[in-house]
């Protein structure tokens, strides 16, 4: 009988200092490095702002069309369709790159807060 219970108690103060280790190990994070936030930061700005130049170009490209019908003239859907391109693929780049550097910002910021 006695040798069950020092084991009984043995085996609870060997259970009890694994789950406090574990509780003590799970509460010291560390933070992540500059490099891995920089790393997850780019690889989120990335994912955001795909498409901003692109969709840029093609709503240039409608809008240069567009204009190009109302005013009317000879080659004007195509001028319009090129002169909107244009126009749309570089305000789409502009946007693009002011959105990818704001998710970028934020992203860095969180991830060497709160991570």
């Amino acid at each position: 009988m006695k040798f069950i219970a020092k084991t009984l108690i043995v085996a609870m103060l060997g259970s009890t200092l694994t789950m406090t280790s574990g509780v003590i190990v799970s509460n010291s994070a560390v933070a992540a490095s500059k490099a891995e936030c920089r790393a997850y930061a780019e690889r989120k700005a990335n994912r955001k702002a795909t498409g901003r130049v692109v969709s840029g170009a093609v709503l240039g490209v409608g809008l240069g069309l567009l204009g190009g019908a109302v005013f009317g003239g000879k080659h004007a859907l195509r001028r319009g369709a090129i002169i909107g391109g244009v126009g749309g693929t570089v305000v789409g780049g502009v946007n693009a790159n002011a959105k990818w550097r704001r998710t970028y910002n934020n992203a860095y910021y969180d991830c060497r807060h709160n991570y």
